[in-house]
């Protein structure tokens, strides 16, 4: 009885917040140029690129709609300042499959018959990808792919939406490469494979006196991870690197800052390594990337992770795992240091010995910092990002 009114009481509540879903917010999403389907407005860097992308858009009208419940709010206010924003979750974690059918058609007919909307834009959405064969063929649909892992589970649905994508955007060869196998293992017509275009990630470095450097110190030097903690970035492994470095340089400095990482604080302390907590602000990143000396991705696969973006003006080092597009940036013993790919039980050795040649040979470590944030102006500056995007929603 209980489970039963439990039902209908959330049925009657998704059918208010249908109701009132009807009023405002459809009305916007119709008024606007570009609609956004993303997931969250949490911290992250798939989320940092997502509010670049609609920043670069500032002359259009733009409706973000974010379609799973966030962990934070870190950049709600931003996206609010730039977007019409809507949130689909409340209404979709009613469950009910009336309601939700209900809102996908709502969703897809104010769409389809708006005057100004052009085009149509989604990111690691599943709910983007439901809905995409409802939208019309007078409005332009893109998606963006930030990483593809070996095996990827999303495969079957990028092969099956293929023909509904007018263009679909990758951030480096390596996805490219990725997406082309995906389609020739689904018997997708070869055809498809000229909708993919790259765009490259950006940040806001160029002729900024916050990134100046002034005095870096050495020592005692200071590692970082930062990001979130999930099984494919592998922190745990930054946890061992950590214990097997401090076994020979004890006053070598290991910090993380993040989301998720919280429930691991006693795995973290006992790593000796300095949780910073969150931080959500510029300001906050900018000071610890000055106080950097190394930062360490040992993900199991990425696209190119931003936060090697935004470090690398600081002079700080990547020292990563030779996964997705990092290669393609990161030249190994020029300005960072790739480490193979290998078994888990092996990789924190393989880390632990360049780091420790770093930290004993830091004339090394200091020429790779100067030549990181050389090659970081001259290549990731936001500008060609925002020109791509310009151009991409111009057409």
């Amino acid at each position: 009885m209980k489970t039963w009114l439990k039902k209908q009481i959330q049925f009657f509540r998704g059918l208010f917040l249908l109701k009132q879903f009807k009023g405002q917010a459809l009305k916007a999403i119709n008024q606007s140029d570009i609609v956004f389907f993303f997931p969250f407005y949490h911290t992250g860097g798939a989320e940092r690129v997502h509010l670049n992308i609609v920043q670069a858009l500032i002359n259009k009208k733009c409706a973000v709609i974010f379609t799973q419940g966030s962990a934070t709010t870190n950049f709600l206010n931003d996206f609010k300042q730039v977007a019409t924003v809507v949130e689909l979750n409340p209404i979709l974690n009613k469950r009910s499959k009336y309601i939700n059918g209900k809102l996908k058609n709502l969703l897809a007919n104010t769409i389809n018959s708006s005057a100004s909307i052009t085009h149509v834009f989604g990111c690691n959405s599943v709910y983007f990808y439901k809905i995409l064969p409802l939208f019309n063929s007078l409005k332009i649909k893109l998606d963006l792919i930030h990483a593809l892992a070996e095996n990827d589970e999303r495969a079957r649905v990028l092969a099956e939406t293929a023909k509904y994508i007018n263009t679909r955007v990758v951030i480096n060869k390596k996805a490219k490469i990725g997406l082309k196998h995906i389609y020739l293992n689904h018997d997708i017509d070869e055809h498809y494979i000229n909708n993919i275009t790259i765009i490259s990630n950006g940040v806001n470095i160029s002729k900024n006196d916050d990134l100046k450097v002034v005095n870096k110190v050495y020592n005692p030097i200071k590692i970082g991870y930062i990001g979130r903690w999930s099984d494919e970035k592998r922190p745990n492994i930054f946890l061992e690197i950590a214990q097997l470095v401090k076994e020979k340089h004890p006053k070598v400095q290991f910090v993380m800052a993040g989301t998720g990482m919280k429930s691991n604080i006693e795995s973290i302390n006992t790593a000796g390594v300095s949780f910073l907590g969150e931080l959500t602000t510029n300001e906050d990143l900018k000071n610890l990337y000055k106080s950097l000396n190394i930062i360490v991705i040992c993900s199991e696969y990425e696209g190119f992770p931003m936060v090697l973006m935004e470090a690398m003006p600081f002079e700080v080092v990547p020292v990563c795992t030779n996964v997705g597009g990092i290669s393609e940036h990161i030249i190994n013993n020029q300005n960072g240091i790739l480490i193979d790919n290998i078994d888990n039980k092996e990789l924190a050795k393989e880390f632990t010995k360049v780091i420790n040649v770093c930290i004993e040979q830091n004339t090394i470590l200091k020429k790779m910092a100067k030549q990181a944030s050389s090659y970081a102006f001259s290549h990731f500056d936001i500008s060609k990002f925002n020109l791509a995007y310009k151009q991409l929603f111009n057409t």
